[in-house]
């Protein structure tokens, strides 16, 4: 049995709700040069709660694809 090729720090598919919160990030950092809260990604993605944006801002970086900085706040980044 041959393990998957893929190394750890490759990134992992998400799905199409992961990408809405990821592409709202990508494209607010874009425009503003910071990080969106998440107050900002809740009212931008539709969602109900800030625990909603916790769940797919934290799974987006499980999977590599945005990263946090050092205990700020705004200090999310693309990967």
């Amino acid at each position: 049995m041959q393990k998957d090729s893929k190394t750890k720090s490759s990134k992992l598919g998400i799905t199409p709700k992961q990408k809405v919160v990821y592409d709202t990030i990508r494209d607010y950092i874009r425009q503003n040069g910071f990080s969106p809260s998440y107050e900002e990604i809740k009212q931008l993605v539709g969602l109900n709660s800030k625990e909603n944006v916790h769940r797919y801002v934290h799974q987006l970086a499980a999977r590599k694809w945005i990263g946090f900085g050092n205990g700020r706040n705004r200090s999310i980044y693309i990967l």
